[in-house]
């Protein structure tokens, strides 16, 4: 068996055997890239202990809690049309091309979208706003089902009449984080407090600027001793009546209701992951990915090694 591989080998044309080589060298070279990638991953989770919401330090943290709704529009999945706190979706067509009298069927993008909306994540000791643009999410369910039209006319589970239709057809695949859902975040953990100190001071600002580009009306209602113009004690009430409204306006707010964002990390290095599975189990298959990813580059590179002294 070697003999007749070490003998093909030898026997291809100098281009096939370079760009095999090539490639195999290539993928080697990849598989040993995300065996790092999946090592540093697991090794994080293992290292670092799971921060609780309301005392958390600034930087980067792994959460556990319970995915949740922000108040006002709900997020609905477009393809089952289910609501959710996340989805993912693609939409594939149907294709089929004839060569040599053999018909060849490939599946082509038809559309795809990703929820950028942000939810919370309810911990023990308090609420975190989440926000999923560019994590790295496992989800809870994922469907795939198939129908005739460029968008499903039932979910997963429901009655499509369409589906029985002749005509093309199209694969439907859907990725969801359900309301209540138990949460494994790791991510960039930044308190609101002194984002919300700046937000307010800049309302006030923006709020007493749209109050002087009307002074008539500025004097007619703080001018109490009608002399025509705003002296100390005028303006000080007038600044403090803007605090208030900025304050009863902020405290009417989804965000006085939490305390918390957790986003991206700014360090690209640092993995930013939003899980529905156990902690313990990515870790796990993080792991055996690691192995099997150490298989295949040691297996590749050998093969590239002995070919190219075979060929040479």
């Amino acid at each position: 068996m070697i003999e007749s591989v070490a003998t093909a080998i030898q026997q291809l044309p100098d281009r096939t055997f370079w760009i095999g080589l090539s490639t195999a060298s290539g993928l080697a070279v990849f598989c040993l890239y995300l065996s790092f990638k999946y090592f540093w991953r697991y090794r994080i989770m293992e290292d670092m202990p799971t921060a609780a919401i309301r005392s958390a330090a600034q930087g980067y943290n792994e959460f556990e809690g319970i995915a949740e709704l922000l108040p006002g529009e709900p997020i609905i999945s477009p393809l089952s049309r289910l609501p959710c706190v996340w989805y993912e979706y693609k939409v594939e067509e149907k294709q089929s091309t004839f060569t040599r009298n053999r018909s060849q069927t490939s599946w082509s993008l038809h559309d795809s979208g990703v929820s950028d909306n942000v939810f919370s994540l309810v911990g023990k000791t308090g609420r975190a706003i989440v926000d999923p643009d560019d994590a790295d999410v496992i989800a809870t369910t994922s469907d795939s089902w198939y129908g005739s039209t460029p968008y499903p006319q039932a979910g997963p589970r429901g009655f499509n009449s369409s589906g029985w239709l002749p005509g093309r057809r199209y694969r439907y695949s859907e990725k969801r984080i359900d309301e209540g859902d138990s949460l494994y975040v790791l991510g960039h953990f930044t308190s609101l407090s002194a984002v919300n100190m700046a937000t307010k001071n800049e309302q006030i600002q923006a709020l007493l600027q749209l109050w002087k580009s009307n002074p008539k009306r500025l004097l007619t209602e703080f001018d109490e001793n009608n002399d025509g113009h705003l002296d100390d004690a005028e303006w000080n009430k007038v600044v403090l009546i803007a605090k208030k409204q900025i304050e009863r306006e902020l405290s009417d707010s989804n965000l006085s209701k939490v305390d918390s964002l957790i986003e991206k990390p700014r360090d690209s290095r640092k993995p930013y992951i939003l899980s529905a599975k156990a902690q313990s189990e990515l870790i796990a298959r993080f792991q055996l990915r690691t192995m099997a990813t150490v298989a295949v580059f040691f297996a590749l590179g050998a093969a590239s090694v002995w070919g190219f002294n075979i060929r040479l």
